[in-house]
């Protein structure tokens, strides 16, 4: 006989130290791109004209943390060029104006005054990659980037008090011809950072 009940258990701790985010500026503003900067029938990656802001995180006491993105405009994103795009909203017409990308640069990074080094892990943070010096793009699907002050393999990123990350931000525009470009047409990418304690 097929039993009509079922157990759920409730697991999870409560850590002593808690850690803040904060950033450097609270906007990227790329300023005005004219529609003869764009490519016609393809996107138009503007890497060179990226802007840079500082991730600070400070913690109460050295805490093993990870963090990732949640895209707050993920239903227009416009291309996915690369991996983790971040839409950039719609034009009047309702057309995906294009993606914004989020990364950490570790050569501009400090985790308690030594460089950083990033490792990538699963949205549980149970696996990792190999910690490096390459910049990462903030995962907006659940995994979540970690950091330590050496190379190599990873079983668990660093406990960490106090980190400044260089977050830097750049644009990739859709095809012009599939955009409506008759009047000015406003930016509105919003993502949020979110830092997991592990």
């Amino acid at each position: 006989m097929a039993a009509s009940t079922v157990d759920v258990s409730v697991t999870g701790s409560i850590v002593p130290a808690a850690c803040t985010p904060s950033l450097s500026a609270g906007e990227f503003n790329h300023g005005k791109i004219s529609k003869a900067d764009l490519n016609v029938d393809g996107p138009t990656g503007f890497f060179e004209k990226k802007k840079i802001a500082t991730l600070s995180v400070n913690c109460t006491a050295a805490t093993v943390y990870g963090i990732r993105g949640i895209d707050n405009r993920a239903d227009t994103v416009g291309n996915n060029w690369y991996m983790t795009p971040y839409g950039l909203g719609l034009t009047p017409n309702g057309e995906k104006i294009g993606a914004h990308f989020l990364e950490i640069y570790p050569r501009e990074s400090l985790i308690d005054g030594k460089p950083a080094f990033i490792s990538v892990g699963n949205a549980s943070g149970t696996t990792w990659s190999s910690a490096a010096l390459g910049e990462k793009g903030i995962r907006n699907y659940g995994e979540l980037l970690g950091f330590t002050d050496t190379a190599g393999p990873l079983l668990q990123p660093l406990p960490i008090k106090d980190a400044t990350f260089a977050l830097k931000s750049y644009l990739v525009i859709a095809a012009a011809k599939g955009l409506t470009l008759t009047d000015e047409v406003a930016l509105d990418g919003a993502a949020t950072i979110e830092l997991v304690y592990l």
